[in-house]
């Protein structure tokens, strides 16, 4: 038997072309899911090591 899939893959696009890179969502809550570590990061960390 085969597992569902639990995510979605969105692409936005303006007159056909791409704008921005892809998205995954969940498919019942619709929030983005991060498949890296990246774009998990809290966002003052960039800030903070600048400063420094």
């Amino acid at each position: 038997m085969e597992k569902e899939q639990q995510y979605k893959k969105m692409l936005i696009t303006v007159n056909g072309k791409p704008v921005g890179r892809e998205i995954w969502i969940d498919k019942i809550t619709y929030a983005p899911v991060f498949l890296d570590e990246l774009a998990v990061k809290p966002a003052g960390s960039d800030a903070e090591a600048a400063v420094s």
